[in-house]
């Protein structure tokens, strides 16, 4: 084995693991928990500072799509780790108060894990076997699940981020963030069409 495909076997393998874990954290507290699902707060302290960590282990793939390692291209690698940087960073973690209430902070993190614990786990296997040997199902379900999570996840970002522009008392910040909102519609539009071709692509030449 390679010295780069054992870096991306351990990487990918890591992040699946970590998506996992906050995965199942996250389907524990409420389908499982007893008498009563955790509190909104109980679970912002649980899972943000994973979430936040586990999302900023991703910024490398940044680097892996511009050393070459990955085929992804660089932009659209950038533009999806650079919105949830901001997500993690400047809505959820700089902003608790908001974010912990809100019944769409359960939402986006159930879409975030499900996708990632699968993209992860499809790479994991995709650099040690090779795309021939990649199970349908997996296949099916790391091209698929985006369709109706994907929505879900920008929906309850966009949310988060305008529900802190109403709390925020730097007008610094507020402008940005307007700005950020702004962007969302016609980037959300661009990332789930380049998504939906890639399915196509992949889905039919594995047919």
């Amino acid at each position: 084995m390679s010295l780069k495909t054992s870096y991306l076997l351990l990487y990918n393998t890591t992040n699946a693991l970590l998506w996992t874990r906050i995965l199942l954290t996250l389907l524990t507290s409420f389908i499982l928990a007893s008498p009563s699902p955790s509190s909104p707060e109980t679970l912002y302290t649980t899972l943000e500072p994973w979430t936040r960590w586990t999302q900023t282990l991703a910024s490398l793939e940044i680097l892996h799509s511009a050393l070459g390692l990955t085929r992804s291209p660089v932009f659209t690698t950038f533009t999806q780790i650079f919105a949830r940087s901001v997500q993690v960073w400047a809505i959820n973690y700089a902003f608790p108060a908001t974010t912990m209430t809100a019944a769409v902070y359960p939402a986006m993190l159930l879409a975030w894990a499900s996708a990632d614990a699968i993209r992860y786990t499809y790479f994991a296997v995709l650099s040690v076997a090779g795309s021939a040997a990649v199970p349908g199902w997996l296949r099916w379900l790391r091209y698929s699940l985006f369709l109706g999570l994907y929505p879900i996840g920008i929906a309850s970002e966009w949310w988060l981020m305008f529900q802190a522009t109403r709390v925020t008392d730097s007008v610094a910040v507020k402008g940005i963030f307007v700005f950020f909102l702004g962007l969302y519609a016609p980037g959300s539009v661009m990332m789930y069409k380049y998504m939906v071709k890639q399915r196509r692509k992949v889905l039919s030449t594995a047919a």
